[in-house]
């Protein structure tokens, strides 16, 4: 099982957005959790395109006037949520593999 959190300091369009589907595809990630995302809004289609594939899980801690933000993104066919607690700056998750 392979998790990866990655600090990207803004997840603006640019040129992090293929480069982290890159890591996700090359390293096989299971999991990933992205910190200060400086996201408002947390999209399904910037999930799929940050993944790489529609077949995509989220939860998110969104930003404060583009102060922080956590996303934590997996596959549907690794995983299965059973609890979560999001608060201020955290993202907290219990899953089961499937």
């Amino acid at each position: 099982m392979n998790i990866i959190s990655y600090n990207v300091r803004g997840l603006g369009r640019g040129i992090k957005w293929p480069a982290i589907r890159r890591m996700v595809n090359n390293h096989h990630i299971d999991m990933l959790c992205i910190q200060e995302t400086k996201k408002e809004i947390i999209e399904r289609s910037m999930c799929q395109a940050l993944w790489g594939d529609s077949d995509v899980k989220w939860e998110a801690q969104p930003s404060s006037n583009t102060v922080g933000g956590v996303l934590c993104i997996w596959s549907e066919k690794s995983f299965m949520l059973e609890r979560k607690v999001i608060g201020p700056g955290f993202v907290m998750l219990i899953w089961k593999l499937i």
